[in-house]
């Protein structure tokens, strides 16, 4: 049996098993999204808007498989007795309206909803302003299983999951970086509170 810490996937089915895998083995998953919302704590309208402004060409009935998917990634991550997931949003993404500002506000309050029924799950803001961060090369996710890491590198063209040690030190690193910038997770809450409460007043002003 293939080991998805260990063998690289040759065929994109392959890929996604592999990730499948990782994460449903995990103790631990820690993700950086500089863009966009993560994929496992989007919204079916954030996701659908996102998938196809990424990948365009895409029939529609294929981006509503994956929105779908999307949606009920973080249940089975954080179920009860589940790993500890960790992500660090970049402040530019709450306020890039994928799918609209209606589907921002939407997407915001998905967000809040899972933050706050989720136990295992910690969402934390970097601010805008800071000095440059190792976070500035692209969005990156850890896996952690006792002994074993793994690091996902996604780019435009795909991603890459890697258990090179000098990988996951290096992402490893980014990561410790990127907790010592980002605001603590309560005032992160209420940060991201705050915007939606923006977003939803600039909409019932219009």
């Amino acid at each position: 049996m293939k080991s998805a810490w260990l063998d690289p996937a040759e065929t994109l089915g392959e890929h996604v098993a592999r990730l499948t895998a990782l994460e449903a083995e995990a103790d631990a998953v820690e993700v950086w999204a500089p863009m966009v919302i993560p994929g496992l704590l989007q919204s079916f309208a954030y996701a659908a808007a996102a998938i196809h402004g990424t990948v365009p060409s895409l029939p529609l009935e294929v981006v509503d498989e994956r929105a779908e998917a999307r949606r009920h990634r973080i249940n089975q991550l954080g179920r009860p007795g589940a790993r500890n997931i960790s992500v660090v949003v970049d402040e530019g993404a709450l306020y890039r309206p994928v799918g609209g500002y209606a589907a921002l506000v939407d997407q915001l309050e998905h967000l809040l909803a899972v933050e706050a029924l989720q136990p295992s799950l910690t969402v934390r803001v970097l601010p805008q302003g800071i000095e440059a961060h190792p976070g500035l090369a692209g969005p990156f996710t850890t896996y952690r299983a006792g002994r074993r890491r793994a690091v996902l590198m996604e780019s435009l063209t795909g991603s890459t999951i890697s258990t090179r040690p000098e990988d996951v030190a290096a992402y490893s690193a980014a990561w410790d970086r990127l907790l010592g910038l980002a605001l603590p997770p309560h005032e992160s809450v209420e940060f991201i509170d705050h915007t939606r409460e923006n977003l939803c007043h600039r909409l019932t002003t219009r």
